[in-house]
């Protein structure tokens, strides 16, 4: 039965995550009186109508290594959903926590990585743009997450934990003004500027399939907050909660204008610092 739980839950986000942002791509454009996606069922299939338009286009192969290396984001991307998925539905949290955080952290240096192989400054610019954000949050949003899911600490301490929680995964899952990565007005997509046809579309879901590890990761940590016990009771409430995470994300996506590329992350690394010299100042208290 846990079998037949995991596999399950593992199909959703496939199925679902393209249709959250399709979701939260009329949520915006309402924010900001702009139309979207029109119609039923288009407005919440719009993303995948776009995926499988973009798999109906010719393949052009720019370079064999860069398809290569596009493929194996998708694949760590969804063994980091399997293993997430399987931590929602045990306790032995130890090794798959462990697990979770290298799957996602080399998904992320893929992704990178092929951005840096592509022969076009706009892909460059975009990769060291990512690499700096990822530099900013990612060491402190697996510490967190760590101490978290795994420590048991006080309720002082889960709360600030969780809002470095929070910040890194909209962070990560490259939400404005923090997708400096892609910076469509500014550098023609960054990172994607290069990839067309199968390949961009295996790059989107790639990204959506990650959007939504975030959001349940963070669902996972709110509950986790809260200090709920029942196994799968947890797994059904991440599962209902991560799309309502991904909205709030989208919404606040849409409120938040575009910055600076210098000053975002600066101010980004100053507020996580504040907050994890809290973290480190409650946790020493309550060992003394």
């Amino acid at each position: 039965m846990e079998y037949i739980n995991i596999i399950l839950m593992t199909l959703i986000p496939l199925f679902s995550a393209p249709i959250y942002d399709s979701i939260e791509r009329k949520i915006k454009a309402a924010i900001q009186s702009r139309i979207g996606p029109i119609g039923f069922p288009r407005s919440f299939l719009q993303s995948w109508f776009d995926i499988i338009k973009l798999f109906n286009k010719e393949l052009v192969l720019t370079s064999y290594g860069v398809s290569l290396i596009t493929i194996l984001e998708l694949i760590l991307i969804l063994i980091t959903m399997i293993i997430l998925q399987i931590a929602l539905l045990t306790s032995q949290l130890y090794w798959i926590i462990s697990l979770l955080i290298t799957f996602l952290s080399t998904s992320t240096a893929f992704s990178l990585f092929r951005a840096i192989l592509l022969d076009n400054p706009f892909s460059s610019i975009g990769a060291f743009r990512g690499f700096y954000i990822t530099l900013t949050v990612e060491g402190f949003f697996l510490s967190s997450l760590i101490i978290m899911l795994l420590i048991d600490v006080s309720i002082i301490s889960r709360i600030l934990l969780f809002c470095v929680i929070a910040i890194s995964c909209y962070v990560v899952g490259s939400k404005v003004p923090f997708d400096i990565a892609e910076a469509e007005p500014e550098i023609a997509s960054g990172v994607y500027v290069e990839l067309s046809g199968p390949l961009l579309a295996i790059a989107l879901y790639s990204l959506q399939i990650k959007r939504y590890i975030l959001a349940q990761i963070l669902s996972y940590s709110l509950l986790k907050l809260i200090n709920t016990s029942n196994t799968s009771v947890t797994a059904l409430m991440t599962v209902l909660l991560t799309p309502i995470i991904w909205m709030i994300f989208g919404i606040v996506s849409a409120i938040f204008a575009r910055t600076r590329v210098d000053v975002g992350p600066s101010t980004l690394l100053k507020v996580v610092l504040i907050l994890m010299l809290l973290i480190i100042a409650t946790l020493t208290v309550k060992v003394v």
